[in-house]
């Protein structure tokens, strides 16, 4: 969104994806693990989205998690472990998001399992399915290997492919 003057993040490298939208916007950062620099435009809040965050509920409208959901409940980053931690999250985050806001996700998708100490692979249908008030708008298939691929529905995935994310962009 070009009119976005904030924007919220879960999880995502400051080194990375964080220090490219700062030339843009100013961001609000959520995560688990501790954060002990400053960097103006950079707003930090050391928290577990699994236990929600009532109180930024409709705040902002522009949010991404970018590779965080599939960790989510693992214990990977001394979270608390959940079989469901991952949608516990992604419904979390969705309460982060204002009317009319845009939600951005990526994980990798396929067949679904849990690669032990390491992430969750996701059927690419089930975001769709969590985020009841939210509209598709786009999808991008990532391979591993290769260039991205636009113009795909998440039912167009081979699930049997083995080394891919989806990336959705939803509205609210």
């Amino acid at each position: 969104n070009d009119s976005t003057r904030e924007h919220l993040d879960i999880g995502s490298r400051v080194d990375g994806f964080i220090s490219s939208i700062l030339v843009f916007c100013k961001v609000t950062l959520i995560d688990i693990r501790p954060l002990d620099i400053k960097i103006e435009g950079l707003s930090y809040i050391n928290a577990d989205i699994q236990s929600g965050l009532p109180a930024h509920a409709s705040a902002f409208d522009s949010v991404s998690s970018l590779h965080c959901i599939e960790h989510f409940g693992l214990g990977r980053y001394n979270d608390p472990l959940s079989l469901n931690g991952h949608e516990i999250g992604l419904l979390n985050i969705s309460k982060l998001v204002s009317n009319s806001g845009n939600l951005y996700v990526s994980f990798p998708i396929g067949e679904e399992v849990i690669e032990f100490n390491s992430q969750r692979i996701i059927d690419p249908l089930w975001p769709e399915k969590v985020l009841k008030d939210f509209k598709l708008e786009e999808f991008v298939l990532i391979p591993w290997k290769g260039a991205p691929k636009f113009g795909l529905k998440p039912k167009d995935v081979d699930k049997k492919v083995w080394g891919q994310a989806g990336l959705y962009k939803f509205r609210r």
